[in-house]
């Protein structure tokens, strides 16, 4: 007897199901690291915005002021993987951006030592796509242990979709190295942006393969 399990619509989506893609605006970035845009990511926090409230005071009216909308500020994403040998995309996307002078490079100095060559027009920021796949999967084609990196791309029911425009490294950081311990090598990086949208499974824009029609939400 097989036995297949099945997602209702009333259950919400797990969090664990998911890829982060990280696509460079830039093509010497692009070199620089490559496979940056095929990495996979252990975890994902911080995808919040909060608006700024404005108060102001009316003549006559001493019981409460008024609120206004201001200006809406984007809280850092933070990522976290694993360090490999081969792997050095992320801390190469950190020296990047140390390579340009007012965000865009003309003359910009080799800091950190950043031995690509200072091309004009250089950008250190890039578009960080995040896709939430459902579970289960009942699929008979879908390998459980498949490497995220890899070029063979499992079929997966895509549900979710979030955008990140903009991003750029503010911070990088390797976890600690001790002698008696017995744990993995973490590296974490933290991402400013300037803005986000959620594209939800039937909206107009969003479309099963992956693919974004025609987003014009973030900043263009």
């Amino acid at each position: 007897m097989t036995v297949t399990s099945q997602t209702l619509r009333t259950d919400p989506l797990r969090n664990f199901k998911f890829r982060v893609l990280i696509n460079p605006q830039d093509a010497e970035l692009e070199d620089l690291a490559d496979g940056l845009d095929n990495l996979g990511f252990a975890q994902m926090s911080g995808i919040a915005v909060t608006n700024e409230v404005i108060p102001y005071r009316e003549g006559g009216m001493n019981t409460h002021p008024h609120k206004m909308v201001g200006q809406s500020d984007f809280a850092p994403v933070s990522l976290a993987r694993g360090m490999f040998a081969n792997q050095s995309q992320l801390f190469k996307w950190q020296q990047f951006i140390h390579a340009w002078q007012g965000g865009i490079l003309e003359k910009g100095s080799s800091g950190n030592g950043s031995q690509h060559s200072n091309l004009d027009g250089s950008d250190y920021r890039c578009t960080v796509t995040v896709k939430v796949f459902d579970h289960p999967v009942t699929s008979s084609n879908y390998v459980y242990d498949q490497d995220p990196s890899s070029e063979a791309k499992a079929d997966l029911p895509l549900r979710l979709m979030i955008k990140l425009y903009n991003a750029w490294p503010g911070s990088y950081s390797v976890s600690d190295l001790n002698a008696g311990d017995n744990g993995l090598l973490i590296q974490q990086l933290q991402l400013h942006h300037e803005g986000f949208t959620v594209l939800w499974e039937g909206d107009d824009d969003f479309e099963g393969d992956g693919a974004v029609a025609n987003v014009n939400y973030g900043p263009a």
